[in-house]
Order: C-alpha cells, then structure tokens, then sequence
C-alpha cells in the first residue's frame, strides 16, 4: 500500500473512531459514558502518524465533533454556541498520544493494553482534577479531589473499556485492510 493510501486508510479510521461519540447517544444522552474510541485514536495515530501529524489530525477531528455535540447534540446546556470543547479533555487527549509514543514503539497486544489501561488512566486523573477544580459539585479540598475520583471511577472503567474495544478494532482494521489490499496486488 502507498504512503498517500496508507495515510488516507489511518485518517478515515480516526474519522471513524471519533464518530463513535454519536455511537451510544439515545435522545442525546451517552448510554455508556466515556465507552468511546477517544484513547483508541490518539494511540493509533500516535502509532501510525508522524509525530506533528499525530497530534494535528486526531485533535481536528475530534474539535469538529465537539462543534457538533455541543452545539447542536447538547446545545441546551450552553448559553451560546460552542466554538471549542472542554480544555482539559484536550489536555488528557494529547496525554494519551504522549503515552502512544512512548509504549508503542513495538506494537503487541501487551504494549497496547498497557498504554490503554495508563492512557485511561492519565485521563481520568486530568478530567476528574478539572471537574473538581472548576466545577461547583466538590468541596475546594482534599476531601472534595477524592470524591471527584471516586465518583469518576466508573467513568474511568468505560474509558478503559472503549480504549481497549476501540484498539482492536482500529488497530485490527488497519491491519487486515493493509495486508488483504497487499495479498490482492500480489495474486
């Protein structure tokens, strides 16, 4: 497969892997917070792209999902539109990307599930850090950090869960999709 063919295949899957936030909505709910594909991209472009690219493409695809979940899907919750989505997200994206190239310089299913269980993990202590700092719903304090982390805690599995589920199959995808296109030029 060519790098132009190879690099258009990895950005339909990230495409493809961020539309999995409209996955689970029912009447504009997530059915299972956090279970999205999210950790999957930013380790799979961190795999397969190259470093600035890694960064610039999945964080554009996942700004230009946020223009439609928060200004249209969640409009109600927003006073006026919505040009960019929560910052701390994007930090703990660009975490799980960091973590990318730093377990997955040999691809296997060890260092996969490592970076997505410390990918998910970096994440929820950044959102979770972010709910208690700037929202009303926790005490300033230490006692307030904790309960922030603890109720995230299932937030946290879902993440984990989408991380690992969302790997293989865009990880698996991309596999097959380049060796089968290489076995059809070579027959």
């Amino acid at each position: 497969m060519s790098k132009e063919k190879s690099l258009i295949l990895i950005i339909a899957l990230i495409i493809l892997g961020i539309g999995s936030r409209f996955l689970f909505l029912i009447d504009g709910y997530p059915q299972i917070p956090n279970f999205t594909a999210l950790g999957a991209v930013a380790l799979f472009g961190a795999f397969y792209l190259k470093k600035i690219q890694s960064i610039v493409i999945p964080l554009i695809i996942l700004w230009i999902s946020d223009l439609v979940l928060n200004n249209i899907v969640y409009s109600e919750y927003y006073t006026s539109f919505s040009f960019f989505g929560d910052p701390w997200v994007n930090v703990g994206f660009l975490a799980t990307i960091m973590i990318g190239w730093y377990f997955l310089k040999k691809l296997s299913i060890k260092s996969l599930l490592g970076a997505s269980l410390i990918g998910a993990f970096v994440f929820f202590l950044i959102t979770n850090f972010s709910s208690w700092l700037t929202l009303d719903l926790y005490p300033k304090n230490l006692e307030g950090l904790l309960t922030s982390y603890i109720k995230g805690i299932p937030f946290f599995r879902n993440a984990f869960l989408g991380n690992v589920f969302f790997s293989s199959i865009l990880f698996g995808s991309y596999y097959f999709i380049k060796n089968k296109s290489t076995s059809l030029i070579t027959t």
